[in-house]
């Protein structure tokens, strides 16, 4: 309510600005004239610029709860490699569990962690592969291994789980390997790739597992992460658009902390 009749406000300026713009060059005194909209332009300025402080103000004070974070990162994993997904026609799905729980884990370093599976994955799904993301929240009375503190108090944490189907066997089985892709075990990068982002796995008191499936040419990469009990708030963007005049321009834009 308050941040609409504010907006409302700016408008109202931004239309008192036109009107004074119009009425240029109408003054039997143009030396009048031009002072007096000079005057104008610089009240409304001043006066918009306030206004705008408010409104930051206003937007320091309205957190919003972060939610959804892990989905929407995943979201746009997939965006970014979109393309090449497309280009070996490989499908995605997602089976995400309702509701799931914020992790500890900072969001960047979430995003770097998602991107580079996600990356090794389709470097290792063949033409017309599947890879399918997977979420649930677990509750696990033990440490998962690896010597990480998996849980924190009462043991609760969030799974976040890439299937990869009909991927072309790497280095290291044993059987004929099956047709698709190579370029996984010509270029180390991709293994280093992964490395690093396990690393970032274990430094967030998190685990990571490889798993493959022989008869079923499937790679499993499982992901845990400790689930964030304190509430985490995020702060929503206000949109701010400045009055304009097309002969005047904008009003500087300048900005407040």
């Amino acid at each position: 309510m308050l941040i609409g009749s504010i907006l409302q406000v700016r408008n109202v300026l931004g239309s008192i600005r036109d009107i004074t713009e119009l009425s240029r060059g109408k003054f039997r005194d143009k030396e009048f004239g031009e002072s007096f909209c000079r005057l104008i332009a610089k009240e409304i300025e001043i006066g918009d610029l306030l206004l705008t402080s408010l409104l930051h103000y206003i937007k320091t004070g309205t957190p919003i709860e972060k939610t959804n974070t892990v989905h929407t990162l995943i979201g746009q994993a997939l965006s970014k490699y979109r393309a090449q997904l497309e280009e070996k026609n490989i499908k995605t799905t997602e089976t995400f569990e309702e509701n799931l729980p914020e992790t500890v884990v900072p969001d960047e370093q979430l995003k770097y962690i998602l991107n580079s599976v996600l990356l090794y994955a389709v470097a290792s799904t063949p033409p017309s592969g599947r890879i399918e993301f997977l979420t649930r929240s677990l509750s696990l009375q033990r440490d998962a291994g690896g010597g990480q503190a998996f849980f924190v108090k009462a043991g609760k944490y969030i799974e976040i789980r890439l299937v990869v189907s009909s991927v072309a066997k790497p280095t290291g089985w044993s059987g004929r390997a099956t047709e698709g892709i190579t370029s996984l075990e010509k270029d180390v990068g991709f293994d280093l790739l992964l490395r690093l982002a396990k690393e970032v796995v274990l430094r967030n008191q998190g685990v990571m597992k490889f798993e493959t499936d022989e008869e079923k040419a499937k790679m499993i990469i499982s992901l845990g992460f400790p689930v964030e009990r304190r509430k985490v708030f995020s702060y929503k963007p206000i949109s701010i658009s400045r009055p304009t005049n097309p002969s005047m321009g904008a009003i500087p834009n300048i900005p407040f902390l």
